[in-house]
């Protein structure tokens, strides 16, 4: 379907990765995934992405600010939700925030179910 909204999930965790996608698929995305953040960028180069839910860090030297500069470089439009199970400062937070992130989540989820409705409304709500 061409009117399927496009979500690009990044962790380097791929059972989180798994329970994403799953739920997305669920709520009607079409879904692609990367497990570091040269895949991310790489996709986002060559896709049209309206949602991007990205680990802030992980392995390789590429990390998930490095993933959300490109994709304001290359899909400005989209969203860009920034989550991570490290412990992160309230400026760091402020940081992707500034930097273009629309939603900072904590792993583990509180709720995956609230989690995931709240990081698809960003897409859906958009006129």
């Amino acid at each position: 379907m061409d009117d399927k909204k496009k979500v690009l999930l990044i962790d380097d965790e791929e059972v989180i990765v798994d329970i994403l996608r799953r739920r997305f698929e669920r709520l009607g995305f079409n879904v692609l995934t990367a497990y570091d953040g040269t895949q991310a960028i790489d996709i986002i180069q060559s896709e049209k992405v309206d949602l991007v839910v990205c680990d802030v860090r992980m392995p390789n030297g590429v990390d998930g600010q490095d993933v959300l500069r490109a994709k304001q470089e290359f899909n400005p439009e989209s969203h860009f939700v920034a989550i991570s199970g490290h412990i992160m400062t309230d400026d760091s937070v402020q940081e992707l925030m500034a930097d273009g992130a629309s939603l900072f989540v904590k792993k583990p989820f509180p709720s995956l179910a609230d989690v995931t409705e709240n990081m698809a409304n960003l897409v859906l709500s958009k006129n």
